[in-house]
């Protein structure tokens, strides 16, 4: 424990350090807002003043634009501390942007694409808008994008599920996949830039994996002229926060930059005994060895201590759970998590065209638990008692990942096209333990006071995965009007433990996608995709041959159109889709004991997003998505039944927020959210039968902040305003969605 709270020290203590002061800052600033007179610029301030030309085309009229014409031909006095510029070779960093639209995206793919070129449904969550809504977790920014459904499992396991299209989704990090078996309980966006998500499969990516697509985490990444941003929150049940960003240049020339982010959070909860604290630290160092060529290394420390919520049970027989406040474990209860990483990038341009990167990453986990918690039970609802989890559990891991791609432009035939060629590659190696405490029989529920037994770690379970895939992408220009997108990965896939053996292997499993943009105007465009995803079977699920079943596979058929127009301030989009998981497991009528790979499941719907900018200070973002499942092939009573039923029909989300710029207003912004959810059902058969469900409910969420000046922001973000009841995901147990809460911040940007 004091190695992990140490580093987030020395990154606290590396930000003090580093960041200059007085004339050293203004010297600084301005050196690295100058460029050389050397004719060959490092590609990094190109990009930049490319970026600052564009902003001076559009906005002539303006001082600030003429400003920043100058500062292309000669040193001027350092720039406002709000006037940061990116170091953003890619044009996707979505910072300062005062934005909730993000023009470009990597997600489904290496290559950089607008996001109205690529033929794929497309969400991401700004920057701006993180802070704006106060998302300070990946499940809450899940929880408002277009067309995502949050399983919400509580404490009781390692992480929410997300779903799109009625199937699970994936999830990673700067583009490489993370195991979806375990990615950490509270994933903080205060690390991030942007949280991009892609519904439908995303094989070309992910190798195997999950049909509903992926949601991708992208790291902050040190700035070009130097910052400081703080964050102190304060709101109900005891929620405080405090967030410290610094990014700043080590050197003059700006060759050398640095970023570190260091958060602690303690918070409670509406259920009594419920809360928890979380500590992260996160560095980042990039140096340009040449002007061509950056590595960078990071660093994240991060611990979160949990006193566990473990939802509500179903009484029997009715539609009913226990009350929301209720806390059914024992008050003792605690998590303790913790994960290192440890980080290199390599970029390397070889002229405008062309560029490597390659990325390597290792993560440590190490987690002990130690809980009781009521079990539901038949008789619940006559004794109002019920059998008990009583357990302790260790879990630690080791996980590698890695990253290598080339990127480039050519010309043939008269057209420009564009390719990526790359390898990823995971590795999952972890060891689990776990230990049931003496039992004592039936307790009353609502009780805290559940005695407490030591237990020690026995009886672990030694697991391995491993993920090796060659992927290929290319946007290929047949008309100046009609772009060909198509690419295709090899994967290499092996699960296997120290007690069942080896569970999953697969070898050169082919994952292919294709699409097509036309440009029917130079504001509108139509397309259509195909992409894929497999997911293995278990190597005991075997045919009449005692051969594996081949991989389950998951395909989508997609047609949409994008817009972008009003000079880009309103993107509008339309989609339709169909997709299907084949291949499922089946009981082979013919030969008992042995499976046929028949079985077949079906979605279809469409979506509509729209994101506008109507006038100045105006940002608003809202999705409707329609989604129809079913059982295509199946067992007998499955055809035509809903398959997870638990995932609505109809989901709306809504955000808007305008600043008020002059007047008595003037420094007074507003935000109003709304997310609502048609009816969600479940039927469940132990430890009794039964079927519940959550009727339809909508959730209103409220911000209103003022502007000190430049450099202040204070605000009140309200989530749930009307106080809506619900369980999102209900079951035989089930997890109350969070009441009305407020929380307030002062945010400082220098």
């Amino acid at each position: 424990m004091s190695a992990r709270v140490s580093l987030s020290a020395y990154l606290c203590a590396f930000a003090a350090m580093a960041i200059p002061t007085g004339e050293a800052v203004r010297a600084q600033t301005a050196q690295v807002n100058t460029p050389p007179a050397s004719t060959q610029l490092d590609p990094l301030t190109v990009e930049a003043d490319t970026k600052k030309k564009k902003k001076q085309t559009s906005a002539k009229a303006g001082a600030s634009a003429a400003s920043a014409n100058a500062a292309t031909t000669a040193p001027q006095p350092a720039m406002p501390a709000a006037a940061v510029l990116n170091i953003d070779i890619d044009g996707t960093v979505t910072e300062n942007s005062g934005s909730y639209a993000a023009e470009n995206s990597t997600i489904g793919g290496k290559l950089v694409l607008p996001i109205k070129e690529t033929p794929r449904s497309i969400s991401v969550l700004t920057r701006t808008r993180l802070d704006d809504e106060n998302i300070t977790t990946v499940t809450e920014a899940a929880e408002r994008a277009t067309g995502v459904y949050v399983r919400n499992q509580g404490d009781a396991s390692d992480g929410p599920l997300f779903y799109s299209r009625g199937f699970l989704m994936s999830v990673s990090e700067n583009g490489v996949p993370l195991n979806t078996d375990y990615y950490g309980p509270g994933l903080d966006t205060a690390i991030y830039d942007r949280i991009e998500i892609i519904r439908g499969p995303d094989g070309l990516m992910q190798g195997q994996g999950q049909l509903g697509g992926s949601v991708n985490l992208v790291r902050k990444a040190p700035l070009a002229t130097q910052q400081v941003k703080t964050e102190l929150s304060a709101g109900q049940w005891n929620n405080y926060r405090s967030m410290l960003d610094v990014s700043t240049p080590l050197l003059a020339s700006g060759a050398v930059r640095a970023r570190v982010v260091g958060l602690a959070e303690a918070k409670d909860s509406f259920v009594d005994f419920v809360g928890g604290e979380r500590h992260m630290g996160y560095g980042i160092i990039a140096i340009d060895i040449s002007e061509s060529t950056t590595i960078s290394l990071n660093a994240l420390s991060q611990k979160n201590e949990v006193n566990p919520y473990y939802g509500a049970l179903h009484i029997p027989n009715t539609n009913s759970y226990t009350p929301r406040g209720t806390f059914l474990g024992a008050r003792w209860s605690n998590f303790d998590y913790n994960r290192q990483e440890y980080g290199a990038e390599l970029k390397h341009r070889f002229d405008k065209d062309w560029s490597l990167s390659a990325t390597l990453t290792r993560r440590d986990y190490d987690d002990t638990k130690r809980f009781a918690f009521h079990n539901p039970h038949p008789s619940f609802h006559l004794t109002g008692t019920s059998g008990l989890i009583n357990r302790g559990t260790w879990f630690e891991a080791e996980q590698w990942t890695g990253d290598a791609h080339l990127t480039g432009r050519f010309g043939f035939l008269g057209r420009k096209h564009d390719i990526v060629i790359g390898a990823n590659f995971e590795n999952f190696d972890h060891e689990r333990w776990s230990r049931n405490a003496p039992a004592i029989g039936l307790w009353p529920a609502g009780d805290p006071d559940i005695p407490y037994a030591e237990v020690t770690k026995a009886g672990s379970t030694i697991s391995k995965v491993t993920q090796e895939g060659l992927y290929a992408q290319g946007r290929f220009e047949i008309m100046p009007w009609m772009h060909a997108h198509l690419g295709a990965r090899l994967t290499d896939y092996k699960s296997q433990s120290s007690t069942q053996g080896v569970i999953y292997d697969e070898a050169n499993v082919f994952t292919p996608y294709g699409g097509l943009v036309v440009d029917v105007t130079r504001e509108w465009m139509v397309y259509a995709s195909y992409a894929d995803i497999f997911r293995p079977q278990g190597i005991t699920t075997t045919d009449a041959s005692d051969a594996t079943l081949p991989p389950i596979v998951g395909e989508q058929y997609e047609v949409g159109i994008k817009a972008s127009l009003l000079d880009g301030t309103l993107t509008p989009s339309l989609a339709f889709f169909r997709a299907s998981d084949t291949g499922r497991p089946l009981p082979d009528p013919a030969n008992p004991g042995h499976s046929i790979a028949a079985g077949e499941v079906l979605s279809e719907g469409f979506e509509v997003e729209v994101g506008a900018r109507p006038m100045r200070g105006w940002e608003l973002v809202s999705g409707y998505t329609y989604t129809e499942t079913k059982f295509a092939a199946g067992q007998p009573g499955e055809v035509g039944t809903r398959f997870n039923s638990f995932y609505p029909k109809h989901t709306f989300k809504f955000w808007s927020n305008y600043a008020f710029s002059e007047g008595a207003l003037d420094g007074v912004s507003l935000g109003v959210g709304l997310r609502a959810f048609s009816e969600s059902t479940t039927s469940f058969s132990a430890p009794y039968r039964g079927k519940v469900s959550q009727p339809a409910y909508a959730v209103v969420d409220g911000r209103i902040a003022y502007k000190l000046d430049r450099h202040t922001e204070l605000s009140l973000n309200v989530s749930n305003i009307f106080d809506e009841v619900c369980t999102p995901y209900p079951d035989v147990r089930a997890f109350y969605g969070e009441p009305r809460r407020a929380m307030a911040k002062v945010a400082t940007t220098w």
